[in-house]
């Protein structure tokens, strides 16, 4: 399989015929990533403008399209968690150390109208590194070589583990990290078990505020049971939790807006550790305990390895998740029997809040809180008690 690099840049738009004025390749230059999408299916395809408008719309200019690839047809795919849409930038720290595979896969929503970067380095092994990106439909818009010229997605590559996306609307897509000779094999060449990298992804726009409540985009306000409790929806974008069956997955809107906001902090900081995993907020069909709480739709158990486990000697975690909840202004208080952490998170709820929280003491130990973090939001009437 040979692919012809063409990327977009001051060098490369000489070397390709582009017209691409902006050396920096941002996703704003003109002309170079315009041309006709080699799928005519795809939003704007067939003869669509690129950032460039005219030089766009003739195509005359585009660079070869790229190579449509399907790595996991042939391939051993890994299924990676998601990566972060958050603004702002995540990192991920990967390997092939298992030797079961050649490909990574990795989820991604683009969101409207933002520009999203990526960047794959290695870190260890002799390998060379490349990044495909498919839409949800399998259309590849960049093979590690080549970037499809439609305007939506607007893909500018500045090299084979570069590349920058801008979708019109949340698009959903697909991002593969894999050795460039295992795509010339046809995803049937071996990776190196030493090969090891980061994929950072750079969502350009600012971060909401630790302070601000955030709603999940897909809530629904209308789903609510007899006992006026909502259904936690399921994560968007994915990644940043899982939950449990619909009955056992309502609370107050409060409690899902804390979930949400403090599962879209938690993931840019420790991605390793995500998603968070939203146990029980009420109690129902799907419980394995039988609750003392859990009964007023203030109460959901949290879990997520070492940020929850007390097992674990890294307390950094911990620590950190804990003090995303205080940050949300309205949890009252936190279960969990690692109690080498309480003096620091109580003192940090102490400086940042003016309200009692729930019974006197924001964390503390309770029997049977070892693996998860038991956390209590305000009741409707803003008290904790």
């Amino acid at each position: 399989m040979v692919r012809k690099l063409c990327v977009l840049g001051l060098l490369a738009a000489v070397a390709c015929g582009g017209s691409d004025d902006d050396p920096t390749g941002s996703p704003t230059s003109s002309g170079g990533a315009g041309g006709v999408f080699p799928d005519a299916s795809w939003p704007d395809g067939g003869g669509a403008a690129g950032a460039g408008g005219a030089a766009g719309a003739a195509g005359a200019d585009a660079g070869p399209p790229p190579t449509q690839l399907a790595p996991c047809a042939t391939g051993q795919c890994w299924d990676a968690p998601a990566l972060s849409s958050v603004c702002g930038s995540a990192t991920v720290n990967e390997d092939f150390s298992s030797g079961k595979y050649n490909v990574h896969e990795y989820a991604l929503i683009l969101p409207a109208a933002t520009a999203v970067g990526l960047t794959l380095t290695a870190t260890g092994g002799s390998w060379s590194p490349e990044l495909i990106v498919n839409t949800a439909g399998g259309t590849t818009l960049f093979d590690g070589q080549n970037a499809a010229s439609g305007n939506d997605p607007l893909v500018v590559a500045t090299g084979p583990t570069e590349v920058t996306l801008t979708a019109k609307q949340d698009t959903a897509v697909s991002v593969f990290v894999t050795d460039s000779a295992v795509i010339d094999s046809g995803f049937a060449a071996p990776l190196p078990a030493d090969a090891k990298y980061t994929l950072t992804t750079n969502v350009d726009c600012a971060p909401p505020a630790r302070g601000t409540l955030l709603t999940p985009p897909n809530f629904d306000p209308n789903d609510k049971s007899a006992g006026g409790y909502y259904l936690l929806p399921d994560s968007v974008p994915p990644g940043l939790y899982t939950h449990k069956a619909a009955d056992c997955s309502r609370g107050t809107k409060l409690l899902i807006d804390v979930i949400y906001t403090v599962a879209t902090h938690w993931k840019p900081l420790y991605p390793s550790l995500s998603p968070l995993k939203v146990m029980d907020m009420n109690e129902g069909s799907c419980s394995t305990v039988n609750h003392a709480t859990h009964d007023d739709g203030t109460h959901v158990d949290i879990v997520a390895g070492c940020a929850t486990d007390i097992t674990c000697a890294d307390k950094k975690p911990k620590i950190a998740l804990a003090k995303l909840f205080v940050d949300t202004g309205v949890a009252c208080g936190i279960l969990n029997n690692d109690t080498a952490v309480h003096a620091e998170v109580n003192a940090y709820f102490a400086q940042k809040t003016n309200y009692t929280p729930w019974k006197s003491q924001f964390m503390r130990y309770v029997d049977g809180h070892v693996a998860h973090f038991h956390v209590r939001v305000k009741k409707p009437d803003g008290t904790c008690n």
